[in-house]
């Protein structure tokens, strides 16, 4: 991989018992781990890349001299079986990441959106019974209470190496409320880190006197003028004392120096489910009497070419025998494969089950629901929990919200408009079931989606309010559908009922049933 190097730093001039030499300390940093522990799946295949490639790697490391100082951006109590049976099911007093990070010596963890999604009695949990600095500067409470405005999380946290002082500070994405139910993140706000990342780093360099200080951030790398959601690179342009900016979020590998007028940052995106691990080297050429040259190299590290950790892999066997378990644990006889590879084609067996689910535990009128996966298919066969969670992903609520018919079509306009344009991701594909519709590809925005009727023969009003299933994460305007389709401000919208996660009741509905045969209900389809 190539190295990026930049130009000399001026920074404290340390104490003089240290000796003149080159001093040479190495920063390592995950993200978006994604329940990605073991290195091997439930049914018995090799991971490509996983904790335990990791902890190989750190190994490695280690034995060449090194401690590196070991951080990581956020979502990691959220993806894979593993991460929901110890939100959700365990006992076990100790998550099964906070093990894990333990036994990989981690320095400081920031707070990812979906770790947030896990909810209060998880993530909660998890910041007070883990040693480590469990940051988020920009999560603030927001509870009217005398904490008001401090931050929820931890700010910052300082480590020392070879007499070095590296500070690191950690922020998590701003645009968590758009995101999720109020109820996961009830008690606090997110500030928008371009407006606040400043004045941090300021303090804390008064503070501390730091000869490094590191931006570890769950945020997309982005643009250089993009901010909001995706703001590494914008921050990276920008902000004055930051030597290297770690980031996440956006599953996009990235490394690059970036040019800064007050001296170019390092920054470094490792992508998701370890594929990369971050890697900086901070070079001190130490000379008495003189402030101390800095250099700093940055790459990625691929882990599938890394081998897998076997006392990694012995220390945590009980623990994926638990999971195992569970995740082969019986649901339904499946008659006939679902297959996930033809949502983009017009109505398919998953779509049709998933909005069956969301109907069948609501009583709406209308479910809205968009594909999760793309790729691949469940087998006919012994339908397992695990195939659940290939089937839907995420940990999403089921909400009930008040819509018009017109708002209706409007936000159906929006979503098809992204779909045939291929124009944002398949999860903001959004498909309705419980009306009878056709989607005409070749008119012109706007006049594409005509509704015929309702699903059960009457007809379809645009100035009557019906209910509508849909996501948390879409009822509190993810993927901007509400907003921009419906012209409805999320913080406007009526919110009939909230539910539990969509995944227990697909688990629910299959599990009630002695077999489940696919169907494909075709209420809509696309006309050329």
């Amino acid at each position: 991989m190539k190295r990026f190097f930049y130009s000399v730093i001026l920074l404290t001039l340390l104490s003089s018992c240290q000796k003149e030499g080159i001093y040479h300390i190495v920063v390592c940093s995950t993200s978006d781990i994604h329940g990605a522990y073991f290195s091997e799946s439930y049914t018995g295949e090799p991971v490509s890349t996983s904790l335990s490639n990791v902890s190989s790697y750190l190994k490695s490391v280690r034995a060449e001299g090194y401690d590196p100082i070991l951080i990581d951006c956020g979502d990691n109590l959220q993806g894979d079986l593993a991460a929901y049976y110890y939100n959700y099911i365990s006992e076990d007093s100790r998550h099964l990441f906070y093990q894990i990070a333990k036994f990989l010596k981690y320095d400081a963890l920031v707070v990812g959106n979906h770790d947030i999604e896990a909810g209060h009695a998880v993530y909660d949990k998890f910041k007070s019974q883990h040693r480590f600095p469990y940051l988020a500067a920009n999560a603030v409470i927001d509870d009217g209470s005398k904490d008001n405005g401090e931050p929820y999380f931890g700010e910052y946290t300082v480590e020392k190496r070879k007499g070095y002082k590296v500070a690191m500070i950690g922020m998590t994405n701003s645009k968590i409320k758009m995101w999720l139910s109020s109820s996961q993140w009830s008690g606090m706000t997110f500030l928008e880190i371009t407006d606040i990342a400043q004045d941090i780093v300021d303090r804390i360099r008064e503070k501390e006197s730091p000869d490094v200080v590191i931006l570890a951030i769950h945020s997309g790398t982005g643009e250089i003028d993009g901010g909001g959601e995706n703001c590494a690179l914008e921050l990276a342009s920008t902000l004055e004392g930051v030597d290297i900016i770690f980031n996440g979020h956006d599953h996009s590998p990235y490394v690059e120096m970036v040019k800064n007028p007050n001296g170019d940052i390092a920054v470094v995106n490792p992508s998701s489910k370890c594929q990369y691990v971050g890697r900086c080297d901070i070079y001190f050429n130490h000379v008495k009497g003189e402030k101390d040259d800095i250099a700093i190299t940055q790459q990625l590290i691929p882990m599938a070419d890394v081998p897998v950790d076997e006392e990694y892999d012995n220390r945590f066997k009980s623990q994926f025998e638990i999971v195992k378990a569970f995740a082969t644990e019986p649901v339904v006889q499946l008659v006939n494969d679902i297959s996930f590879e033809d949502v983009f084609d017009g109505p398919s067996s998953y779509m049709t089950l998933v909005h069956r689910v969301q109907l069948d535990a609501s009583g709406a009128d209308v479910s809205i629901s968009a594909p999760l996966s793309t790729k691949g298919s469940i087998k006919a066969g012994m339908m397992n929990y695990q195939d659940i969670t290939s089937l839907y992903r995420y940990e999403n609520q089921l909400f009930v919200v008040e819509m018009k018919g017109s708002e209706l079509k409007a936000y159906l306009e929006y979503s098809y408009d992204n779909w045939i344009n291929r124009s944002a991701p398949s999860y903001n594909y959004d498909s309705a079931y419980g009306i009878d519709y056709k989607v005409y590809r070749n008119n012109p925005f706007g006049s594409r989606v005509v509704i015929n009727t309702m699903s059960d023969g009457t007809s379809f009003d645009p100035d009557k309010s019906y209910s509508v299933a849909m996501t948390s994460y879409r009822a509190s305007g993810g993927g901007g559908l509400l907003e921009k389709g419906a012209g409805i401000n999320p913080d406007d919208l009526k919110i009939i009922e909230k539910y539990a996660d969509i995944r227990s009741m697909i688990y629910d509905y299959l599990s009630s049933q002695d077999k489940y045969t696919p169907v494909i209900d075709n209420n809509w389809n696309f006309v050329d």
